[in-house]
């Protein structure tokens, strides 16, 4: 859990979001969609997780289904914090940091009068009530306390059958992108999906740069799988040109559809490093 006094210094910024904000009624951004103001707009169909109190009991005796008023005004926006808790993330350091990244993320998302719902990927799907107000912080960062890093991601299918609160939101996914199917599908959903993505990307300096020489075993935390290896200078070399490319490619991909991607290391200090990260990213503003 992140300290009192650190929350304290985070109440002067705020998550920021390019498109106008949808969802709930009690936001503190201005938007154009849809809220519970006394100026009447149109009625959808109830999903789970939206207010009762603004039902539609005169429609619902009508057509036996369940409406909600719409109305103009100022909304919160619906923020999924996709946070990746497989195997890989538990090596070297990465976890603590990607936990205490994703407190921060729905501290100010919170803060905001956003709505906020944590998804932990890998080892099956889990994920939070939908949260708000000050007080769902507490909830945020028990639910990432509990989880245990384990079992195998697969990004693109994981993402794909997460169960997304209609309308549009902000996604911001927390990875180390170690997934054997990739990553595009899975950004490209959530785009598909009408949310605002974001990719941060957490490696440790290990991986940025492997201490190995001579032989040795190597075995992949997800999935068990040994490989017993002779390192080389040529075999060092190969693996920054993959990494390399991996970096470039995840970077050319997210700009190219107009989402920020973050590369951060697990060694960073959150206060500064990556709060600076996050702020010329554009995610994070005074």
């Amino acid at each position: 859990m992140l300290s009192d006094g650190f929350l304290h210094r985070l109440d002067a910024l705020r998550l920021t979001a390019r498109s106008p904000a949808q969802g709930g009624a009690g936001g503190l951004r201005r938007s154009k969609a849809l809220g519970t103001s006394v100026e009447f707009s149109d009625f959808r169909e109830y999903a789970p997780g939206d207010d009762l109190r603004r039902l539609d009991w005169n429609a619902y005796a009508r057509f036996d289904r369940l409406f909600l008023k719409l109305f103009m005004e100022e909304q919160e926006t619906q923020v999924n914090l996709l946070v990746d808790a497989s195997a890989s993330m538990g090596e070297r350091d990465k976890w603590p940091f990607a936990r205490d990244l994703a407190a921060l993320l729905a501290y100010l998302a919170l803060r905001g009068g956003d709505r906020v719902t944590m998804y932990a990927l890998g080892g099956g799907e889990r994920h939070s009530a939908s949260l708000s107000g000050r007080a769902g912080y507490m909830r945020a960062a028990e639910f990432l306390d509990a989880l245990t890093p384990a079992g195998e991601t697969r990004l693109c299918a994981d993402i794909a059958r997460l169960p997304l609160r209609p309308g549009r939101g902000i996604s911001l996914l927390i990875t180390d992108l170690m997934s054997p199917d990739g990553y595009e599908k899975a950004l490209q959903s959530l785009q598909y999906r009408r949310q605002e993505a974001a990719l941060l990307h957490v490696l440790s300096p290990w991986e940025m740069n492997p201490e190995l020489q001579g032989m040795v075993r190597l075995v992949d935390s997800e999935t068990g799988e040994e490989r017993e290896l002779s390192v080389t200078g040529s075999l060092l070399e190969s693996y920054h040109r993959a990494l390399s490319d991996l970096l470039r490619g995840a970077e050319r991909f997210c700009h190219g559809r107009g989402m920020p991607y973050l590369r951060l290391t697990s060694d960073m200090d959150l206060e500064k490093e990556a709060l600076r990260a996050l702020s010329a990213s554009g995610l994070v503003e005074a």
